[in-house]
């Protein structure tokens, strides 16, 4: 799919383009409600198997794999509170990204009926965002030049997800395979990608954006102002518990020798 398909897909097109966006839509609408009606199968299952624990319990679990430190931002794209954390990461990206894994999580709330399968708290052009933005982080190769696309979109916060132009031109900037992300944004993956970006925070039981987890357990809210941070809320504090909680084989950055290990 092409940079004019995409276009069209997102601005409406033709008449016959409708017809096939309105097909295409009930098909996702179908589509949704069985990924969603799966989903809660599977939880209830979870729950009636004896996993008695609290959720949050449960899920900082699943987050202690791999080789990285995982960094879990539950957020929204056109949330100014996500934006602003967003920032704060900028430099913990760009210090810390051989260790880092970032994985984005988005607070919405399932719906089979809607557009993307999801009711996001800004509207549909949110959570088209959403999707564009999930979909940069699987195809951006790696994590700076993804967090390159963020920041793009970020400086035109306004025209997230009601600007197919802009996705684009920040792909195309941020040096992104942009063929690969315009068929995850425009296709199945795009739409699985945020079901289970919007059923890890269900699952997390985060509903505030934006939160930050490291590895699994919760580190900071930022809501109108930061809160729930005991070890601050500056790029340097998140960098400091990031270099601790490395476990890793690889070489740690140079700037972790900042941070010596408590003893």
């Amino acid at each position: 799919m092409d940079k004019n398909e995409y276009l069209l897909n997102n601005e409406g097109g033709s008449t016959k383009a409708n017809v096939r966006a309105c097909a295409a839509k009930r098909w996702r609408v179908l589509a949704a409600g069985l990924v969603f009606a799966v989903g809660g199968i599977w939880l209830l299952l979870h729950q009636m198997l004896g996993h008695s624990g609290s959720s949050t319990d449960e899920y900082a679990l699943g987050a202690l794999k791999g080789d990285k430190v995982q960094v879990e931002l539950f957020v929204m794209s056109r949330c100014p509170d996500a934006i602003k954390v967003e920032t704060v990461f900028n430099s913990v990206v760009r210090e810390l990204y051989p260790i880092l894994d970032i994985q984005l999580n988005f607070i919405a709330k399932p719906n089979p009926n809607a557009t993307y399968g999801a009711e996001c708290k800004h509207g549909d052009d949110e959570c088209r965002g959403n999707i564009d933005e999930l979909c940069a982080l699987a195809h951006g190769g790696d994590l700076p030049l993804f967090w390159r696309f963020l920041n793009c979109l970020n400086s035109h916060s306004g025209d997230i997800g009601s600007d197919p132009d802009l996705s684009l031109k920040c792909a195309s900037s941020a040096g992104l395979d942009t063929e690969a992300f315009i068929n995850c944004a425009l296709q199945v993956e795009g739409r699985e990608l945020f079901r289970q970006s919007v059923e890890n925070a269900q699952f997390a039981g985060v509903n505030t954006s934006a939160t930050v987890f490291i590895d699994g357990h919760l580190r900071c809210v930022e809501d109108g102002g930061w809160r729930e941070c005991p070890g601050g809320h500056s790029a340097s504090d998140f960098i400091r518990d990031i270099c601790a909680a490395y476990k890793g084989s690889r070489s740690r950055p140079s700037i972790c020798a900042e941070y010596p290990p408590v003893v």
